[in-house]
């Protein structure tokens, strides 16, 4: 006995069209992710090396830009940050203007820095807030020389003396930086770079340089005895100021939110030398940290993923459906087995044209 002719496999028109519109539907979910999927999936590749994640963050820094805020620092009378971010422009391989160039190398000669790295280095010696490389210097022999150390203990401790409260971080640091001192002298340098960092550390929290995050993450390891962690930090941070330096050291610090961010702009800096202050200045926290959770990365990239995927077996369909459907004869519409779930119903919907059943023979 044949079987009945049953209905075309898409039913009819409509079911053509109902697929049309779930094809579109999901075209476009996949304009809309796919972007930001890759986006994420590059962050999550880049994440491993600070460099590489500046580089991809910095994709749309070009000549116009450098221009601008070369221009601008050398309106401010800032040389090092207008040689900052020179250096990043050679780092992209950007060409910059002859005539800046030049304005960029007056700002730096000799006559033009003398009369500043002086007055900064007298400051920063006695006051122990500097504002550029010379004024760093001041301050790290005043350090070294144990002057600043006192006068920090002396500053702070007058303060609780009437009342006042006093900073737990400066008082923990110099107390460290008298002994840090008296091992550099004793190990003939070797304790020199927890020196130098315990320095700009106290720079950053008297100037309001340095995140509150990464103030709680010190004062925490300084009280439960975690000495291993605050050195590696320390010598991190002198790493920064050796390579980048100090004002690179010092935006380090205001954007770093714990130890980790600081061993990472160590690496920054080790990698990109005098270019780190103008990548810090320009990135922030983004220099040094991917800015989303791994749990929002990956819901990015599945979700990129799956819209995908669905979008292409949404157009096969929907060719199956409109061949079917030109051609009705050669196919019987198969039994469906019922349907569990929404997403399992439409999963067997989008896949029915590819059931194919030759007609039976009558017999």
């Amino acid at each position: 006995m044949a079987l009945p002719q049953s209905q075309r496999i898409c039913g009819s028109m409509k079911g053509i069209l109902v697929r049309l519109v779930i094809v579109c539907a999901l075209a476009g979910a996949a304009i809309y992710s796919l972007p930001e999927g890759w986006r994420m999936t590059e962050l999550a590749i880049a994440s491993r090396d600070p460099a590489a994640l500046a580089d991809l963050r910095l994709r749309g820094f070009d000549r116009d830009m450098a221009v601008t805020e070369i221009e601008a620092a050398l309106k401010a009378d800032d040389a090092e940050l207008a040689n900052s971010f020179a250096a990043l422009a050679a780092d992209r391989k950007i060409e910059l203007p002859k005539e800046l160039a030049a304005k960029v190398e007056a700002a730096n000669s000799l006559a033009a820095s003398t009369k500043r790295n002086l007055s900064s280095f007298v400051s920063g010696f006695l006051y122990g807030e500097p504002k550029d490389g010379a004024g760093f210097a001041g301050a790290t022999t005043g350090d070294f020389m144990i002057y600043g150390d006192v006068r920090d203990l002396v500053r702070e401790g007058s303060r609780w003396v009437r009342g006042v409260e006093s900073d737990p971080l400066i008082m923990g640091l110099a107390g460290a930086g008298l002994v840090a001192t008296a091992g550099t002298y004793f190990s003939f340098g070797a304790a020199a770079p927890a020196r130098v960092g315990s320095t700009l550390l106290k720079v950053a929290r008297r100037t309001g340089k340095i995140s509150g995050k990464l103030a709680d993450n010190f004062v925490t390891l300084l009280k439960t005895g975690g000495k291993t962690k605050v050195a590696g930090a320390l010598a991190d941070i002198a790493k920064v100021q050796r390579k980048g330096g100090t004002r690179a050291a010092l935006e380090g610090l205001k954007s770093a939110d714990n130890v980790t961010d600081l061993a990472r702009a160590g690496v920054l800096a080790e990698k990109k030398g005098s270019a780190t202050l103008a990548i810090f200045k320009r990135l922030g926290r983004g220099a040094v940290a991917v800015g989303v959770g791994a749990l929002a990365i990956a819901g990015w990239m599945i979700g990129a993923a799956s819209s995908l995927f669905f979008f292409v077996v949404a157009v096969v369909s929907f060719i199956a459906a409109v061949l079917r459907w030109m051609w009705p004869g050669r196919w019987l519409k198969p039994a469906t087995a019922p349907r569990r779930g929404w997403l399992g119903g439409f999963v067997r919907y989008l896949l029915e044209p590819f059931r194919i059943r030759p007609t039976p023979s009558a017999g």
